[in-house]
């Protein structure tokens, strides 16, 4: 019996993830993550012996008392029980329930974090590491230095894009050379497809302009800007983040950065210039003001450290 429940619920998984993906427009990532959160819920609900199209209030939070004996944090708490409520809600829509377990309970609120960025100096720092070339061997795992050097600067490439322009790391690895706009040889803007397929065009600075145009002279325009090799698809995710945090290593920055502080970075940096919360918004494709928001906090923060010892 019990297997046969999980089984229809593996059934409603696939067409839940499946509107995720193509109606609502969800990035890979995203379902992957709701993915994962429900495999979770409907692993402890076959060892406790509950149907999830019955399931109680009260099964819900015995569910968030399990993961929290278990060592998983708050924010992650929280995200699977965001999750549960949208697959409960949709389902609820869809007559597959009758009732939703999630609606009327207290939702664990998601902890506040301060968004983590470079300093200035610590953006230098980490580029003149990964222009100088000299910790790239002569060959390593059959590769020329060459190949290797040509594998830094595409990274180096992806790592300036990001902070230029404040991309998500998925955003920048599906740009496609036609999403650039290049006009009498500078590269003016990219046109990113965000969260939920929305469109955008982010303007490039000056500096930046030419340095992109030249990258993509000799690409075809259905190519991957990032692709492994040409005509292929563009390098992982996983890659990425473990070639940054060789750099960071390398440059000495003893802070925990990911593809998303740069993007963080590309914020502070604009909040410095005194740019508006709403043009920071619209840069980086947050569809409430209130995300973009973190960012006054991060630079109060700032301020309060550098008026602490006066």
């Amino acid at each position: 019996m019990a297997n046969s429940i999980k089984l229809k619920f593996k059934t409603i998984q696939k067409e839940f993830l499946e509107f995720l993906k193509y109606t609502k427009g969800h990035a890979d990532t995203t379902c992957y993550n709701y993915s994962s959160d429900l495999n979770i819920w409907i692993t402890w609900l076959t060892e406790e012996e509950l149907d999830w199209r019955k399931c109680q209030p009260i099964d819900v939070e015995h569910f968030v008392s399990y993961l929290s004996k278990k060592g998983i944090g708050a924010h992650a708490v929280a995200r699977k029980i965001s999750c549960l409520a949208t697959f409960y809600k949709w389902a609820k829509r869809r007559d597959h329930i009758q009732e939703d377990p999630i609606y009327l309970i207290e939702k664990p609120k998601r902890p506040s974090r301060m968004p983590v960025w470079l300093e200035q100096e610590e953006q230098d720092d980490f580029m003149r590491a990964t222009r100088n070339y000299d910790d790239i061997p002569d060959t390593i795992f059959g590769r020329s230095k060459t190949s290797s050097v040509k594998i830094r600067q595409r990274y180096e490439l992806l790592f300036t894009l990001i902070q230029k322009t404040g991309l998500r790391i998925s955003e920048a690895l599906g740009l496609k050379v036609s999403d650039i706009r290049v006009v009498d040889g500078m590269a003016q803007s990219v046109r990113v497809i965000g969260k939920g397929n929305k469109e955008r065009q982010v303007p490039l600075p000056e500096g930046f302009m030419r340095e992109l145009a030249l990258f993509i002279t000799d690409k075809s325009r259905n190519e991957y800007l990032f692709a492994k090799k040409p005509g292929g698809k563009p390098i992982g995710q996983h890659a990425v983040r473990s070639y940054l945090k060789k750099l960071m290593d390398k440059a000495g920055i003893d802070k925990k950065v990911t593809p998303h502080k740069l993007r963080h970075t590309y914020a502070t940096r604009l909040l410095e210039k005194d740019v508006q919360l709403i043009d920071i918004q619209a840069l980086l494709g947050h569809e409430s003001i209130a995300t973009t928001q973190i960012y006054t906090h991060a630079g109060q923060e700032r301020l309060s450290k550098l008026v602490a010892d006066i």
